[in-house]
């Protein structure tokens, strides 16, 4: 919910400064925009409304004590921009972040007020939140060494190290109904089953229970995995167990990748939508086309499945899915300091079967210009959600993230 706090002059009528708040307090109803009027600035405001001009120091006495970035509104009438823009002007000089939404007769002030809201909800949930890195980034993720606390001074979750260790023992003392009851259901709901035997799917279901179980125990919002290693030590894979966890709503990442799970936290909470965590494969700078695959992906995402192995490994469980054609939005977090970001909205054009890939691969055509991946990446893995989101991630990042 938006907290407004409007700022007037005393030169101006009491009454008139009245009738502007409760104009725009009706417009914003009218617009849906949840919101709240303050009295003082005590109430922690996240937003100005600049009601007149002559308020430039009124406005920046309202903000002393307060971090973050700062939303200033303004309307057409009473010197409220100008005023707006010699604030945000000072403010930005002072390399603090902010923005100015006019409210007027367009739509526009309305829709960015929406993003706002969602951000600064979003903001507020990420800070909230425990994101477990279960085992350390797997060797090969030699761009993913960020110190955690750095992950949780730039984008909000405070970041949980847990031991592999309690994953084994998890999976050790999974309950056997549990896991079959996980194993008949993806086999149910599988097209067909390829590679993997019953003993497979079940042992692959038992990493699954056991997971949830370390989710619950330390009480992780999200997760990643060096999943890795029970490739190498059981024979098995995490791809179902991650796809589980997906399909009701909770972040897990594959093979410790912080950044990477960072970025599937981050676009879940701004879109509603489950993610997909990707290796681009393969591209085309001249038609802006890119190759994605990786062996686990929430079901929910899908309009078919197959059970397969892992393809690196061509043991345990991976899923090889079809996802629907439109649109989708592609990101990544990375940079030492993990405040880069790659977006790019993009169309799905097709799905792949290649047996020289990970099991579920599609082909996007982006909006951003796919060479970037060549000449600037931020790392390996890449995360892909439905429906076209870069101008509301690139306008929190912006407000938040920016350096």
């Amino acid at each position: 919910m938006l907290r407004i706090l409007p700022i007037a002059s005393s030169f101006h009528s009491a009454e008139q400064v009245r009738a502007t708040i409760q104009k725009v307090s009706q417009q914003l109803g009218t617009s849906s925009i949840a919101h709240e009027i303050l009295a003082s600035a005590a109430a922690k405001p996240n937003v100005l409304f600049i009601v007149t001009g002559g308020t430039e120091h009124l406005a920046l006495q309202a903000l002393e004590g307060q971090s973050g970035p700062v939303i200033l509104l303004a309307h057409p009438e009473q010197n409220s921009l100008p005023a707006s823009l010699e604030i945000l002007s000072y403010l930005q000089q002072k390399h603090r972040r902010g923005r100015i939404v006019l409210l007027n007769e367009s739509e526009e002030g309305p829709s960015a007020l929406r993003d706002l809201d969602r951000a600064l909800s979003v903001r507020e949930r990420m800070g909230a939140m425990r994101l477990g890195r279960i085992g350390m980034p797997s060797d090969w993720l030699i761009a993913c060494g960020q110190e955690t606390s750095i992950a949780q001074k730039v984008w909000g979750p405070e970041i949980v190290d847990v031991p592999l260790d309690a994953l084994r023992s998890a999976m050790r003392d999974a309950r056997s109904e549990e896991v079959e009851a996980l194993s008949r259901d993806f086999q149910s709901d599988a097209t067909a089953t390829r590679e993997p035997s019953q003993e497979d799917i079940t042992m692959a279901s038992r990493v699954a229970v056991g997971l949830r179980r370390v989710i619950c125990e330390h009480k992780l919002d999200a997760c990643t995995v060096r999943c890795f290693d029970l490739v190498l030590e059981q024979k098995t894979t995490g791809c179902l167990a991650l796809s589980s966890l997906l399909d009701d709503g909770v972040v897990a990442g594959c093979e410790g990748d912080l950044p990477a799970a960072l970025t599937m936290l981050w676009l879940q909470e701004m879109s509603g939508q489950l993610s997909f965590m990707a290796n681009p494969q393969d591209l085309d700078a001249e038609s802006n086309t890119l190759w994605l695959a990786h062996c686990t992906i929430a079901r929910r995402m899908l309009k078919r499945y197959t059970l397969r192995s892992h393809f690196e490994s061509s043991l345990g469980v991976g899923i090889q899915g079809e996802l629907a054609p439109g649109p989708y939005t592609l990101a990544r977090i990375g940079g030492n300091d993990l405040c880069e970001v790659f977006l790019s909205d993009a169309e799905l054009l097709a799905n792949g079967s290649s047996e020289l890939r990970c099991r579920t691969q599609v082909q996007v055509r982006l909006q951003e210009k796919s060479d970037q991946l060549l000449t600037r990446p931020l790392g390996n893995h890449h995360v892909l959600i439905p429906g076209h989101w870069a101008k509301a991630l690139k306008e929190f990042h912006s407000l938040f993230i920016a350096s």
